[in-house]
């Protein structure tokens, strides 16, 4: 490969890395409640999602979440 067809290659990878992803949607909202005392950041195992609770704190979250978050005993569902 030619330098040119090098410089090239690596641009294309860079346009494909800036290029946005589709943002994940919660599938069947479930609302479940935070039990904690301070703020939490949990990622969902099912979704990916990253949820932001705050405490006794209400969330709306990806119904396949739900079974891992109140597996946690932090959570009521």
């Amino acid at each position: 490969m030619c330098c040119g067809q090098k410089r090239q290659a690596l641009r294309t990878q860079v346009d494909q890395a800036r290029t946005p992803r589709p943002r994940p949607t919660v599938q069947n909202p479930t609302s479940i409640t935070y039990l904690g005392a301070s703020t939490f950041v949990v990622k969902g195992a099912a979704s990916g999602l990253t949820y932001l609770f705050s405490r006794d704190e209400a969330l709306s979250v990806d119904a396949r979440d739900v079974p891992a978050l109140v597996a946690t005993g932090m959570f009521a569902g």
